[in-house]
């Protein structure tokens, strides 16, 4: 079939896209809005498997097993940027979607449940390889993208079928995908159980609270009901991570106590600051091995991260373990000297 008459059936099958995104009919209006040229595009799009480099990395927690990683080809991750920033960023969505928006972060989703008489926290196994590329273009249809746009669309954040996890459009891709298929079903289905509900999800994090103790049926309801909803729409609950936590045990969401205000954990707290004051005492290299890292800059970027976190819940605390490690770096400057950036502060 030539371009024009493709184009034709693409203008025919056409009807306006939502929420004021760039106008793509075809492959070259697309391309036009991405910054790139058409054959770059179908380059893209035909060789894009060989366009990821494929490694493994460590889960969180030790002995957890490796999370397979594709990172894109520098040229690929710049189209997807700009995919992200035109075509993903400007989609509205819900307070309860905590992760890989801009400007929020696990402690506005944390807040959420605060002071509650019940939490139920489920996670969903293997999130990002569970969004398949047809969920992907079945999403941007629905925006008002005709088929065959919205499968080079699919294409260009998909790898081997499914999202990879070193995409910069990936994160937002499995957020709207899951919003669609199961979060506003299961919110929805939550106010008809009773209007005092809270449903967040914070990429594979599912979190449920209300503000009284339900009966043990009410909870089984729940679970079983977000259950029910995440098979159906293509995912899997990973049964070994659902918990339930009353009032009166402490009570975690992402990491944060709960129960009358956000707070670290005092054992995590402890834990770093522990590692810390032994990067003082005895050297970055030194507690390496320890911490499981595979370098001093290894070990500074986990320690950092750790500090970030703890900024967003207590800013005092988190301020005192800052100038203690600013002050073991400062101490140790000849080992850590080529491997702090302290561009960001």
């Amino acid at each position: 079939m030539s371009s024009y008459h493709s184009t034709m059936i693409d203008l025919i099958e056409y009807r306006g896209v939502k929420h004021s995104l760039p106008l793509a009919i075809d492959d070259m209006s697309l391309a036009f809005h991405l910054g790139i040229h058409n054959r770059t595009l179908w380059f893209f799009i035909l060789e894009k498997n060989k366009l990821y480099n494929t490694f493994d990395i460590d889960k969180r927690g030790k002995g957890t097993g490796k999370r397979g990683i594709q990172d894109p080809d520098k040229r690929l991750k710049r189209a997807q940027k700009v995919m992200l920033s035109k075509f993903l960023n400007p989609i509205p969505v819900g307070e309860h979607i905590g992760a890989y928006v801009p400007g929020r972060s696990c402690m506005a989703t944390a807040q959420q449940h605060v002071g509650k008489g019940v939490i139920i926290s489920m996670d969903i196994k293997d999130f990002f390889p569970s969004v398949k590329r047809a969920m992907v273009r079945h999403y941007f249809r629905s925006l008002g993208y005709a088929h065959r746009v919205a499968s080079l669309m699919a294409d260009l954040v998909t790898y081997k079928n499914f999202l990879p996890q070193g995409a910069p459009t990936s994160g937002m891709v499995a957020n709207l995908v899951a919003d669609q298929r199961f979060d506003r079903t299961i919110m929805r289905e939550l106010k008809e159980l009773g209007p005092d509900w809270v449903y967040t999800r914070y990429s594979d994090d599912i979190d449920i609270s209300h503000p009284d103790k339900p009966t043990r049926e009410g909870v089984a309801a729940v679970v079983n009901l977000v259950r029910a909803r995440v098979k159906e729409a293509g995912f899997t609950i990973n049964e070994n991570k659902t918990r339930t936590e009353p009032y009166w045990n402490r009570q975690k969401v992402l990491g944060i106590v709960v129960n009358e205000k956000p707070n670290v954990q005092r054992t995590d707290y402890m834990h770093v600051r522990c590692m810390i004051h032994n990067c003082m005492m005895h050297g970055f290299a030194s507690q390496c091995e320890r911490a499981d890292k595979e370098s001093i800059g290894a070990l500074i970027s986990h320690i950092r991260g750790k500090l970030n976190y703890f900024k967003q819940i207590d800013p005092i605390k988190s301020g005192h373990l800052q100038k203690l490690f600013d002050a073991a770096v400062d101490m140790h400057a000849e080992e850590t000297a080529d491997e702090v950036d302290f561009s960001d502060g």
